[in-house]
């Protein structure tokens, strides 16, 4: 493919890309949404049952970095296609597991075949698109978290309501990720054929990178603002089922239909991003807003909890899931993307991500640890210290970074 597409194949690129990861977010995310009838079914605990999580989220994180480093070498044709039908054949064989250490193995190779996805996909995208579609591409692309997400969380709700397995779950999304392997495969070989060339062309990055001081604070704050990111976004989306149950007795199909609107709330993240990055280019002074508005929001959530007031409640969880959702899409979408004449955007897509999963690794056996010893109120006194610290770098980072331009 030539390095810029005419408009009709960027859209289709951009579809391809929004199919691929779509449906492996279902093909990760089934395990989350169908926690709560995991636990049950299987009498685990809450830590346990969050360690499966944790497997997938660190080899997803280390796999991402490797594969950020690796991308440029990969002929995205092949490798997205067969990450997609590694993780279906995953898929397929967690529902013959009796139990979690089972599914442990088989999550960590998940979240190891689907690490190659973002890099490959972001690189793609940066090498293929004109700079008037990259605005596009960066609005298309946040949804997919939303949109997995939602069809993850909906299937889930809609099978535990009509009482029926969980494993049906992972039948489906294997089914998904495997038909999108070939939609992928075939999608790309017609524009390759079309552009009369097999192999993509890498954008070429500039050799001038700059290490300045004020380069050097900018990326260790983004670094630390991934971490936390993933934090806050998975660990709420993966326990707010069992908040919802426990907390305010609400039914497992219930809390769970109700999770749905957390992704869907946060397409309006995205859309706050890109109207905010026209007029500041400065990704940490964005971030900044996002984590003190954020930290605000948990404070909130605090409060709420004791007053057991159910539409409170969720009103505060999907703002602060529209604010994660700017924020994660600041981290692995933007700064990759604007960044490509400066850096090789799958390795920085990669890195990020990489940081991004290290939070949600943390995330899930963590919180889960805290709502299994002193309780739920404690998780959120643990994630606004996140948010709260997030946003001090970040008003660090701007403050130090004119300083030192100035």
């Amino acid at each position: 493919m030539q390095k810029s597409l005419s408009n009709k194949k960027s859209d289709f690129l951009i579809f391809l890309c929004w199919a691929a990861y779509t449906f492996a977010y279902v093909a990760r995310l089934n395990y989350n949404a169908s926690m709560v009838e995991i636990l049950s079914q299987l009498g685990t605990t809450k830590e346990e049952a969050g360690t499966v999580s944790s497997c997938f989220f660190f080899a997803y994180g280390a796999g991402q970095l490797i594969n950020g480093i690796l991308s440029k070498k990969y002929n995205t044709k092949y490798s997205v296609a067969i990450s997609l039908a590694a993780s279906g054949l995953i898929n397929l064989a967690m529902t013959f597991c009796q139990g979690t250490q089972q599914m442990k193995i088989l999550w960590l190779f998940n979240g190891i075949f689907q690490s190659v996805l973002w890099s490959s996909i972001i690189k793609t995208l940066s090498c293929n698109l004109a700079d008037s579609k990259l605005s596009s591409a960066v609005m298309v692309m946040s949804t997919t978290v939303a949109a997995g997400t939602f069809t993850a969380y909906g299937l889930a709700a809609l099978f535990s309501y009509l009482n029926l397995s969980w494993t049906l779950i992972f039948y489906v999304a294997a089914l998904l990720v495997t038909a999108t392997a070939i939609l992928w495969f075939v999608g790309m070989s017609t524009l390759a054929k079309e552009s009369k060339q097999t192999k993509p062309t890498e954008a070429k990055t500039k050799s001038n990178l700059s290490f300045a001081p004020a380069f050097v604070v900018g990326v260790v704050v983004i670094l630390i603002c991934a971490i936390s990111n993933g934090f806050i976004k998975d660990g709420i989306t993966t326990w707010v089922p069992s908040i919802l149950k426990e907390e305010f007795g609400v039914p497992s199909s219930l809390s769970i239909i109700v999770t749905l609107l957390l992704p869907v709330l946060s397409v309006f993240g995205t859309s706050l991003v890109n109207l905010l990055h026209k007029k500041q280019k400065d990704e940490n002074a964005l971030n900044a807003i996002f984590y003190f508005a954020s930290a605000v929001l948990a404070i909130l959530i605090i409060v709420t909890l004791n007053l057991k007031s159910v539409p409170l409640t969720l009103m505060l969880f999907g703002s602060m899931a529209c604010l994660m959702s700017a924020i994660n899409n600041v981290i692995t979408s933007v700064v990759p993307l604007y960044s490509r004449d400066r850096i090789d955007s799958g390795l920085s897509a990669g890195l990020l991500n990489t940081f991004c999963y290290i939070g949600s690794t943390l995330a899930t056996s963590l919180l889960g640890k805290i709502a299994d010893t002193k309780g739920w109120n404690d998780v959120f006194i643990c994630i606004l210290i996140f948010t709260a610290v997030s946003f001090a770098v970040c008003c660090i980072s701007v403050a130090a970074k004119r300083r030192l331009k100035g």
